[in-house]
C-alpha cells in the first residue's frame, strides 16, 4: 500500500511533483548529459523493516546530486569528486555512487542498510552501469547501519573518505544523531573534506531543520546551504516558512542543498 499511495498523487494531480521514481522490482533509466543512459533496477524488499526505509526508489534529491557531481566544474568545482575517496550513505539504487565512479573518483564505497536484497540489487546496478566503460575507479558495496561501528568495514575505514554523499537520508529524526555520527566517523580530518547533503521537503521542513541542528551540535559546520526548486530557481534556506504552515504541494517542489565540513 505505501508504494501505491506514495506514487499516486503525482499521477492524479498534475501540479503535484513526483518525488520518487520506480516501483519495487522495476527498471529506471537515468539519462546523464555526460555519461549517457544509466539503467537502474529497484529492489523489492519483502521484510517490512526494509520496505519502510524506502530504498527501493530513486528520489529527486539523488538525481540533483548526480547532476552536481557529474559536472566537475559545478559551482567552481566545489562539487567535484574527481580523484577523491567517496562514500555514499543510504545509497538506495546507487545512482550517486555510480556517477562518482564514472566521474573519476579514486575509490568509491556505496553503502546502505545491511539488507541482502538491497545490497545485491546495488551490486547488480553498479556492475551493469560501469561495465565496458573503462572505469579506473575502484569500488565496492558495503552494508552499514548508521551509528554502528563494530564491523570490520567501519573499523578499517575510519576517517578515510574525503567526500561523503547523502541524498534524502533525513526523514527519520530518530536517526539524525546516528547519521551524523557515521558522517563524522568516516570523514577524513583533512580540512578540504566535505559532506554533500541534498534532501526534498516532501517529508517536512521541520525534519530537515532538525538534522542541521544535530549536525552543528556534533561538530559539523555548514559551508553553504540554499534551496532550489524543480525549475532551477534558487532561494535562501529557511528552517521555517509561513509559520510552519507551508503548502504541502508547493513544498514538495523544493530541495535543500548543502555542503558540510568539520
Amino acid at each position: 500500500p505505501e508504494d501505491i499511495f506514495a506514487s499516486a498523487p503525482g499521477l492524479i494531480f498534475t501540479d503535484d511533483l513526483r518525488n520518487n521514481h520506480g516501483d519495487p522490482g522495476s527498471t529506471i533509466v537515468y539519462k546523464s548529459k555526460r555519461f549517457g543512459d544509466i539503467e537502474l533496477e529497484t529492489a523489492d524488499p519483502s521484510i517490512e523493516r526494509e520496505r519502510q526505509l524506502f530504498s527501493h526508489y530513486l528520489w529527486n534529491a539523488g538525481i540533483k546530486l548526480a547532476e552536481l557531481i557529474s559536472d566537475e566544474h559545478a559551482d567552481g568545482g566545489k562539487w567535484s569528486v574527481n580523484g577523491e575517496r567517496v562514500l555514499e550513505l543510504g545509497a538506495g539504487v546507487g545512482l550517486d555512487g555510480i556517477v562518482a565512479i564514472l566521474a573519476g573518483a579514486a575509490e568509491v564505497v556505496i553503502s546502505d542498510y545491511p539488507s541482502s536484497v538491497v545490497l545485491s540489487n546495488l551490486r547488480a546496478n553498479v556492475k551493469r552501469a560501469v561495465r565496458d566503460r573503462g572505469v579506473e575507479s575502484t569500488y565496492r558495496i558495503e552494508g552499514h547501519e548508521w551509528g554502528e561501528f563494530g564491523t570490520a568495514f567501519a573499523s578499517e575505514q575510519r576517517h578515510s573518505f574525503s567526500r561523503i554523499l547523502a541524498a534524502d537520508c533525513y526523514w527519520m529524526p530518530g536517526q539524525h544523531h546516528n547519521l551524523v555520527l557515521s558522517m563524522l566517523h568516516f570523514l577524513t580530518v583533512d580540512p578540504r573534506a566535505r559532506i554533500f547533503v541534498i534532501a526534498g521537503f516532501h517529508t517536512g521542513r521541520a525534519k530537515l531543520a532538525a538534522f542541521f541542528d544535530v549536525a552543528l551540535a556534533e561538530g559539523l559546520n555548514v559551508e553553504e546551504i540554499y534551496e532550489e526548486d524543480a525549475e532551477g530557481i534558487q532561494r535562501e534556506w529557511a528552517s521555517e516558512r509561513d509559520g510552519g504552515r507551508e503548502d504541502h504541494t508547493e513544498r514538495k517542489k523544493w530541495l535543500v542543498i548543502a555542503r558540510l565540513k568539520r
